[in-house]
């Protein structure tokens, strides 16, 4: 079986033990925006980031400690399939980037994939003036912002 059928039969389970805004529903939009994103860049690390994605919730028992927690969840299961560490390591970091408490205290993302997560993410709240004011202005990319309703 190959390591995304793998990591997606686990989260899927794992995610039911979320709140009900943050189940395999939620990873499936991530995703699917995510990939519109990428496909405008030549050099995306596909491999790295869908599995990111995958992993990016995967434990959201609090706000502010998800990111480090799902990392955790990711490694763990990675590592126990022999999963390359340096790329592990890469991962960890697009997963990370994911989350604006982190962003504010780490700074900017770095890699390509970690803007990509963080806009796909982000950009699928933006439903209404509120989520539009909060979020769009914090989007990396323009390829996002283009995707992005104006309407409010």
């Amino acid at each position: 079986m190959d390591i995304f059928k793998e990591a997606e039969e686990f989260a899927k389970k794992e995610y039911q033990k979320n709140d009900s805004f943050h189940q395999y529903s939620h990873i499936q939009n991530v995703m699917k925006r995510a990939l519109q994103i990428a496909g405008s860049f030549k050099d995306v690390d596909y491999e790295a980031l869908k599995l990111a994605i995958i992993f990016h919730d995967i434990n959201y028992l609090s706000y502010e400690n998800h990111p480090d927690a799902s990392v955790v969840v990711a490694e763990t299961f990675l590592k126990s399939r022999g999963y390359p560490t340096d790329r592990i390591e890469r991962i960890k970091e697009i997963m990370i980037n994911h989350s604006t408490p982190h962003r504010v205290r780490l700074g900017e993302a770095r890699l390509l994939e970690g803007k990509i997560i963080y806009d796909a993410d982000k950009s699928i709240f933006i439903t209404n003036k509120e989520t539009y004011d909060k979020y769009f202005h914090r989007l990396y990319l323009e390829e996002t912002k283009r995707l992005v309703p104006n309407k409010f």
